[in-house]
């Protein structure tokens, strides 16, 4: 009888699994629809510069601010900081951006990505229902991560739309 069981459960097994797959997919591609849509808006777009060059160590640093708000809404902050430091007589340059995006005021995903030199790594992370349900980050300290950026963007969130 056992083996009779085995046989029915796998099929039912896999075919769960194959569901659970299924609905993750059409989720992380519903969320990349809204972020295609949320880039494409001819919405205007709010714009800030920072400095904070530190002249005694070297450092130039510069942040730019990108926003999208749309009525009492946030869809998209971006957070881009190109800076350059003195290294060895030259001069080591990085670039890092966040870029946070939201559908009704809760957030979707969060894209990342650095620049330095040759090295190139970019990030997704996707969020449903205020939780992470997905991210492209293979590491130990990925799901942390997620939520620290969901931390981050209720921040944001309760700064910029009052």
């Amino acid at each position: 009888m056992y083996p009779k069981m085995r046989t029915l459960f796998l099929p039912v097994i896999l075919l769960i699994c194959g569901k659970l797959y299924s609905q993750d997919t059409l989720k992380i591609r519903e969320i990349d629809s809204l972020v295609s849509r949320i880039n494409n808006y001819s919405i205007p777009v709010q714009r800030d510069t920072i400095k904070a060059d530190r002249p005694e160590i070297g450092l130039k640093m510069t942040t730019y601010l990108t926003m999208i708000v749309q009525g009492n809404e946030l869809l998209k902050y971006m957070n881009n900081v190109n800076s350059s430091v003195p290294e060895n007589g030259s001069r080591r340059q990085m670039t890092a951006a966040n870029t946070f995006y939201y559908h009704h005021n809760s957030l979707i995903k969060v894209e990342e990505y650095i620049v330095e030199g040759e090295r190139n790594k970019e990030v997704s992370w996707y969020y449903s229902d205020n939780k992470p349900i997905y991210w492209t980050l293979q590491s130990e300290e990925a799901e942390e991560r997620a939520n620290f950026l969901l931390t981050m963007s209720k921040t944001l969130l309760s700064k910029i739309i009052k």
